[in-house]
């Protein structure tokens, strides 16, 4: 159930409207112009709710729900059900989030700048963005249109925003060059210095980082991540990729494009992601490793060793997910014959 002082409703909609907004069909067509008030959860879903029913392990939700609309596919509609209408989609999760933004559509910010917010004289800011209170842009840094600056953000010198970005609160960004449409959570640091050190007479004495971030169109960063700029060259996230809260990413690594950082993830410096890679929670890749596109690795990894394209790896440290699964197995086994 969603909360009406945090979230704001669109009006309720035709369920004909929600059909053609997702390309699907309606196994009872005579209830296109029925107007379905929210979206809502298989297991709470009320009378006059939309819901989804995705996967066949929740076939007993699905048979004793109470929404008046469930998306669903066509082999999952043969479950038995509570008497709701069915959308037919080829892919409920899909349908039912671009119905989730259908009603719930994004903020429309206002646009100007707070007074307590410091903004240099040679800083340049677009048409329609918002500033927020205490934010402070430095000089000759340039921020896009239509662009959300939440309260205490830092922008540093010569930093670039492209258009319709939203900067959350707390965020410090430099050395950086980000494009359009990129949304980065709360408490964010771009383009700190890199963990490089050598041994010198008198103690580690840092390596001078002179590289830059470079963050692709369409990137959403979660909350307190953490991704540093290069030494020489730049640390680069592709265009399209998503990741979690609690992520650090070190100096000079790329990440390719459409690729998925789950939570807690540690990749060392100048290590290499190809496109559509997918990182499980609390993996740790370590330094000049090179990923191929559309890998895969399993939460709790240790990456030692570089990964083929499309290979799914798993373990500390990490193995082809099956040789990880049958080590997994024998060890179980092993520790049970023992036991006995």
């Amino acid at each position: 159930m969603t909360d009406d002082r945090f979230f704001r409703r669109s009006a309720p909609i035709a369920l004909g409207e929600i059909a053609a907004h997702v390309g699907g069909e309606l196994m009872a067509p005579a209830t296109a112009s029925f107007l379905v008030c929210d979206v809502a959860a298989l297991d709470c879903a009320k009378t006059g709710e939309l819901s989804v029913f995705c996967d066949g392990k929740r076939s007993g939700d699905f048979a004793n729900n109470h929404a008046s609309v469930v998306v669903t596919n066509r082999m999952l509609s043969e479950h038995a059900h509570n008497g709701s209408w069915l959308l037919v989609v080829s892919d409920p999760r899909l349908a039912f989030a671009k119905i989730g933004h259908l009603f719930y559509p994004p903020l429309v910010f206002g646009e100007g700048i707070h007074p307590s917010a410091q903004v240099s004289p040679t800083a340049s800011i677009g048409a329609g963005t918002l500033i927020g209170s205490g934010a402070v842009v430095g000089c000759d840094a340039r921020i896009g249109a239509h662009c959300h600056i939440e309260s205490n953000v830092v922008i540093g010198d010569g930093v670039t925003i492209g258009d319709d970005c939203i900067i959350g609160a707390n965020t410090a960004i430099s050395h950086a060059m980000i494009g359009a449409r990129v949304v980065i959570s709360s408490n964010v640091s771009i383009g700190g210095e890199g963990f490089g050190f050598v041994p010198s007479p008198t103690g580690l004495l840092r390596i001078a980082q002179l590289g830059r971030v470079v963050i692709e169109d369409d990137v959403q960063i979660g909350g307190n991540c953490a991704i540093d700029r290069g030494a020489m060259g730049d640390t680069i996230v592709g265009a399209g990729t998503a990741i979690d809260n609690l992520v650090q990413i070190a100096h000079n690594v790329r990440i390719g494009r459409h690729c998925v950082l789950a939570g807690q993830v540690g990749i060392a410096g100048s290590t290499t992601l190809g496109d559509r890679v997918m990182v499980g929670g609390q993996t740790a890749i370590n330094d000049h490793v090179t990923i191929g596109s559309d890998a895969r690795i399993a939460g709790k990894s240790g990456v030692m060793r570089d990964v083929a394209p499309g290979e799914a790896v798993g373990g500390y440290p990490a193995l082809p997910i099956r040789q990880w699964h049958r080590q997994t197995l024998a060890l179980a086994q092993l520790a049970k014959r023992h036991n006995h």
